[in-house]
């Protein structure tokens, strides 16, 4: 069973077997714990509310840490429980009791009070007027009653429903008679046809999608409040439909909504149809199987890493990010005269090369010279350049890369042994204040660059040698391995925000595994 699903924070599409390797197999399991909340929400949406609390329920027991990874850095996302889940819990407390274990900063339960006045104010959200004033020109109605069924102007029927739906005093909502009469306003604009996605725009002068000028989420809610569920779960279905999770109408927001448990049952009953985000009660029930055993799995065993050495070496490391990358980068690989994967990989550096880098350079890691014993690199040639055509004078002047990214993708990848040169821009000095205690002394002069694969946005790559790592490291009173040693890469834009890897090879598997992801969640064609 193939299953797929579309992640309803960034709309990016999902399959179970990359959820649970990279759950199982990455050092930072932050994104897919992250996917496997979102994962939750899309089953409550398809009204499996115990696959839903067992999934979730799961990751707040096993996780092992929700802030740091096993060498005691910050996880790349923060994990928390977004208030639609703490909201479930709080409903159905009775049959899902809220987990006892919650990551940092999770409220650990609502009180009707708190849950009223967070719903209050995701409706008062949708009833503001006076950006429309500001971004399209749309003055308000003295009496919006009076225009609405005249008008066919979607930006005044919006506005006309937003006005309906205001109440002034906190905690207060608009009476039944008042609140039909918007769900009436808003059905009159989603009737209207829509404008395709690509000719709209934000401001005045350009169409506008439906969800932008009046959040779906506040006439379900007008419906659910009038008794009206099957209305809700038609606009509900529609939006779903036509546009999606928006940044009005996110899945969280939806899930808030007072009186939604009603409608769900009505929405889902026409499974895709009504809902194109549906999950089927079958794929649930393995979702919640193979996500509980990765979990425990990890739990008890720890990483399970497909690419660790010991597993993968270098030559099937350096096949798979050829592989990789010429399915990924295809267009831009023909383009540079490349037949097939294998043409990505060039000759080895030879001994002599490797000792002279190292006479100019000191001992280079022992990974790093392995690596180009099996490949220096991946071919990069102008169109007009044939492979087999490189003078000794172009290999010098053009050297052979390492392997070649694109503008962001592996940041710009590594150029081979030949472009290696000491730090003197002085950029290295950001990746200090990741260890800013043990590197205080460092030289920058003693830091290693290596330019760039490609042309890209500004990167910059960095090897601290195993000798300057492991002398700093034992200043700063810290053991150190013979032969470990630090690989860095940066751009300015990024800030402080160097990546660090404990070496180059991986760095390599990180790309690796950037690569075939890209690929496993069907991305083609990459242009970073």
């Amino acid at each position: 069973m193939s299953i797929r699903w579309v992640n309803p924070g960034n709309n990016e599409p999902n399959t179970l077997p990359w959820l649970i390797k990279s759950y199982i197999d990455r050092e930072d399991p932050s994104p897919a714990m992250n996917e496997m909340i979102h994962l939750a929400e899309l089953l409550i949406l398809s009204n499996h509310l115990t696959e839903a609390h067992l999934i979730v329920s799961a990751v707040c027991k096993l996780a092992e840490n929700f802030e740091t990874n096993a060498k005691g850095e910050p996880l790349a996302y923060e994990i928390g429980i977004p208030y639609a889940l703490q909201t479930f819990w709080h409903i159905h407390k009775d049959t899902f009791p809220l987990p006892k274990r919650l990551p940092p900063g999770s409220s650990t339960a609502f009180s009707e009070k708190e849950l009223a006045e967070i719903q209050w104010n995701k409706f008062r959200e949708c009833t503001r007027t006076g950006w429309m004033l500001d971004r399209l020109g749309v003055v308000e109605p003295s009496n919006p009653s009076s225009i609405w069924r005249d008008t066919d102007s979607p930006e005044m029927l919006a506005m006309c429903a937003r006005l309906l739906a205001k109440t002034t005093t906190p905690g207060t909502y608009p009476p039944d008679n008042v609140a039909r009469e918007a769900v009436e306003v808003a059905q009159k604009l989603y009737a209207m046809p829509q404008t395709p996605l690509e000719e709209c725009g934000w401001d005045a002068g350009k169409p506008h999608r439906h969800w932008y000028l009046l959040y779906r989420r506040l006439v379900v809610e007008l419906a659910i409040r009038v008794g009206e569920l099957q209305t809700a779960a038609d606009v509900l279905g529609q939006g779903l439909r036509e546009d999606g999770f928006t940044t009005g109408d996110n899945l969280s927001d939806l899930l808030l909504i007072p009186g939604i448990y009603d409608v769900l049952p009505l929405l889902t009953a026409g499974g895709k149809v009504s809902n194109p985000f549906f999950i089927s009660k079958e794929e649930a029930v393995v979702m919640v199987r193979e996500i509980v055993a990765a979990l425990e799995l990890r739990a008890e065993h720890g990483r399970q890493w497909e690419l660790h050495p010991s597993k993968v070496g270098w030559r099937e490391l350096l096949d798979r990010l050829a592989e990789g990358t010429w399915k990924a980068h295809n267009k831009e690989c023909r383009e540079m005269g490349l037949g097939c994967a294998q043409d990505v990989l060039f000759e080895p550096a030879t001994e002599e090369e490797i000792a002279a880098a190292e006479k100019k350079f000191g001992e280079l890691p022992a990974d790093f010279k392995e690596m180009v014993r099996i490949s220096n690199g991946q071919v990069l040639q102008t169109p007009f350049l044939a492979k087999d055509a490189r003078t000794m004078e172009d290999k010098l002047t053009n050297p052979i890369l390492r392997f070649k990214g694109g503008w962001h993708f592996f940041g710009g990848g590594l150029a081979g042994i030949r472009s290696m040169s000491m730090d003197e821009s002085g950029c290295a000095d950001v990746g200090y204040m990741h260890y800013e205690d043990e590197l205080e002394d460092f030289g920058l002069s003693e830091m290693i660059e290596l330019r760039p694969g490609t042309e890209s946005d500004s990167f910059s790559h960095y090897i601290v040698s195993p000798k300057c790592w492991k002398e700093a490291m034992e200043k700063a009173g810290k053991e150190v391995k013979d032969g470990d040693y630090q690989y860095w890469y940066w751009a300015y834009w990024w800030g402080s925000g160097i990546r660090h890897f404990d070496s180059v090879r991986d760095f390599v598997a990180h790309c690796v595994e950037e690569v075939e992801e890209m690929i496993e969640k069907g991305g083609e064609e990459y242009d970073g």
